[in-house]
């Protein structure tokens, strides 16, 4: 406790007061049949770096949007951090986080009218990929791939007979796995199981046809020459090389693969803590012109991909077919082609590149909206254009700026705007983390007011995911019982495990806590 709450806790609070500005991140997780809810805050230290740290951990009692809008409030009140300040709240797009009646982010404003709620850029990410593959064949694919992935990793029989066979060709000593199965919430995992599969592919095929056929006896070692399967494996073999010897399968999954590799780096980009807004929209607006000139293309694109399709189908001894037409088709696509290639243009890739530009637009309208309203403070956007309008932003945050009636003044005095026109393009400030390094407080104090409320604006929620990770290695089994207290300074000493610590002040500390007449010292350093 003397560690956790009274010296680091202590000292992260009083950075959070600082700016003062600040935004409060919620994620609840369970462990061991309780509700436990991680409260991190993002702002802005007088380095003028953007910080995400932790903060404490908190029961939940019930999961309603009254109970955990209640909770939060309650704990900043215990952290001495006033909800005045609240200008943001970054939370995930559940019901009774987001709902604008009834939901923790309609509750919390009641109290902090500026704090406008942001739906962490990771889950929207997550959507659009969730929402892109319901097109039936996606969908289908998916389903046959994991059960691939479950038919082997299941078992460490057919495990090991997938192993041997990736060995003969995988150089000693390397230690990449032949499978991994699918991730079911981030997407960055999930493209590396499709890149390990895609690589394995043949060497699948031949371990469903040695299970299921037993085949290529003669390539096997002495543990799995003549090796006996269970009728249930056969049949489940069997089942599983029918549906990836398919080249509707083969197509469906290399579109997949293919088209949906590019959101991949954005996961990644999009966990950084220095991430700030301006950052993301740019990121996402990059992604939506790639799918808008893939689709403008796409007759070219997708001819690489249908040959790369047919060089692996041939290497299983697949022919490229197309699923027969009939009149009427009502539980898949059925428009009339001339040749195969063509109809899986139509009917599969065309369909599925138009669900993901759909989604991308519908789940980040309003990372749009408002990432739109702050442009102008960058210095690589404002040198290209005229002086931008930033009466929205003025006037939502009017009793926070030192004088809002100076704003465009600001903007159009010579040093912020024609100091960066001296440099090259590629040395502007391109985000509003960087721009706020270059801004002088005291020559433009509400621009610096402007970037910092930019700066605190969330882009995701992860920081709580990392955080509810540490349940994980602190609130076992054998510890199910600790105390909320106990749990938040663990937390805070396995989380912030770098933070120095005076043993000294330690000691001290404890002695003022708990007076005894016994005199206590360092034995450490004494």
């Amino acid at each position: 406790e003397v560690i956790g709450k009274d010296i680091i806790q202590k000292s992260i609070v009083n950075e959070v007061k600082q700016p003062p500005f600040f935004t409060i991140m919620a994620d609840e997780v369970t462990s061991h049949n309780k509700e436990v809810m991680p409260l991190s805050a993002r702002f802005v230290d007088s380095s003028q770096n953007i910080r995400e740290e932790f903060l404490m951990f908190t029961t939940l009692t019930r999961v309603t949007g009254e109970a955990i809008a209640k909770e939060i409030c309650d704990c900043l009140k215990t952290l001495d951090l006033d909800i005045a300040n609240l200008r943001r709240q970054g939370y995930d797009g559940a019901a009774n986080m987001a709902s604008e009646r009834v939901g923790v982010q309609r509750r919390v404003r009641q109290d902090a009218p500026l704090a406008a709620y942001t739906h962490c850029s990771g889950h929207c990410l997550n959507l659009v990929i969730v929402h892109s593959c319901q097109l039936l064949c996606i969908k289908n694919t998916l389903d046959k791939m994991h059960a691939v992935c479950a038919f082997f990793l299941h078992s460490p029989k057919r495990n090991g007979l997938l192993e041997e066979i990736v060995s003969r060709d995988i150089p000693a000593g390397s230690r990449r796995k032949a499978l991994i199965d699918l991730c079911r919430t981030r997407w960055a995992p999930r493209q590396d199981a499709y890149q390990h599969f895609y690589q394995c592919f043949t060497f699948i095929v031949a371990a469903l046809e040695v299970i299921s056929l037993s085949l290529h006896q003669d390539d096997l070692s002495d543990d799995f020459r003549g090796c006996k399967w269970d009728n249930d494996s056969k049949n489940e073999a069997s089942s599983l090389l029918h549906a990836m010897t398919s080249f509707d399968f083969i197509v469906s999954f290399l579109v997949t693969y293919q088209y949906l590799s590019p959101l991949a780096g954005i996961t990644v980009s999009l966990q950084s803590r220095t991430q700030d807004i301006v950052s993301a929209y740019q990121s996402i607006s990059e992604t939506e012109e790639y799918y808008r000139d893939l689709r403008r293309k796409f007759d070219d694109e997708f001819t690489k991909v249908y040959q790369q399709a047919v060089r692996l189908a041939s290497s299983v001894g697949v022919e490229p077919s197309k699923p027969r037409s009939c009149g009427r088709q009502q539980h898949r696509a059925n428009a009339e082609a001339t040749s195969v290639e063509t109809w899986y243009r139509v009917n599969v890739a065309i369909p599925f590149i138009d669900h993901i530009r759909e989604e991308i637009a519908a789940q980040f309208n309003d990372l749009s909206r408002k990432a739109t309203r702050l442009l102008g403070l960058v210095p690589s956007i404002l040198c290209e254009t005229e002086i931008p309008d930033l009466s929205d932003a003025v006037q939502m945050y009017a009793g926070d700026l030192p004088s809002p009636e100076l704003m465009d003044t600001e903007l159009g005095r010579w040093p912020w705007k024609h100091k960066f026109q001296r440099l090259d393009a590629e040395e502007r400030p391109s985000s509003c983390a960087k721009a706020i390094k270059a801004c002088d407080r005291a020559a433009f104090p509400n621009i610096f007011v402007l970037l910092q409320l930019a700066c605190t604006l969330p882009v995701t929620s992860y920081e709580c995911e990392r955080n509810a990770s540490a349940i994980r290695r602190l609130h076992t089994f054998m510890r199910a019982g600790m105390t909320e207290q106990r749990l938040t300074s663990l937390g805070l000493m396995h989380i912030h495990y770098e933070f120095p610590i005076n043993l000294d002040d330690v000691v001290t500390k404890f002695a003022e806590k708990h007076p005894r007449r016994m005199q206590l010292s360092n034995i450490v350093c004494e």
